[in-house]
């Protein structure tokens, strides 16, 4: 039988280190649910919730960004945001378009932005666009895209590969395997030749 005063020690011991473990390892998991997980270098000078972002020339409003969560890197002069609405703005103010999308990307430096995951841009005349990922190039006035587009008017629906067009999906060309549909009473795409 062991009730020497230093085996009592080293279980009085191990046991304070064994609760010491349970209280203290749960603040060093990783949280499933972090919004950004990066490296130290990558650690973002702020997070923030419900953010926004407007950008305006000569004080006409250009577009309005909407997000549930940003991360602001300084350095990199970018913004990571996630849950994405933008609308996007004519020269007397009224909105023209609305771009949804999982997340994105804002340069600050040139106010580029690159939307990623279930992208859907909506105009006002009622064009639709949908595709998994998008850039919007500000000096240019273009959006962009290399993924597989799916653009839908009424019944009218083109599908291809790779897109640049103006914010108003007025004027756009998509690039390779393009595909003509309509769409008919029972909502099936009927292709077009």
């Amino acid at each position: 039988m062991r009730n020497t005063p230093f085996y009592a020690a080293r279980l009085v011991l191990a046991a304070m280190l064994c609760s010491l473990v349970l209280l203290v390892a749960p603040g060093c998991q990783r949280d499933s649910g972090s919004r950004l997980e990066s490296t130290a270098a990558e650690t973002p000078d702020q997070e923030v919730g419900d953010f926004s972002l407007t950008e305006s020339v000569e004080g006409t409003k250009k577009w309005t960004l909407w997000a549930d969560w940003a991360a602001i890197f300084n350095e990199k002069s970018k913004v990571h945001a996630k849950i994405v609405r933008i609308d996007f703005f004519r020269e007397d103010g009224t909105r023209f378009s609305e771009l949804k999308a999982d997340s994105g990307v804002l340069s600050q430096d040139t106010n580029d932005m690159e939307a990623l995951g279930s992208v859907v841009v909506v105009t006002e005349d009622g064009i639709r666009l949908e595709t998994e990922s998008l850039r919007w190039l500000n000096v240019a006035q273009q959006i962009v895209s290399e993924d597989f587009v799916k653009i839908t008017k009424g019944r009218d629906v083109l599908t291809g590969v790779g897109l640049v067009s103006d914010p108003s999906l007025n004027e756009f060309e998509i690039k390779s395997h393009v595909q003509a549909f309509v769409i008919d009473e029972e909502g099936k795409l009927i292709p077009q030749d």
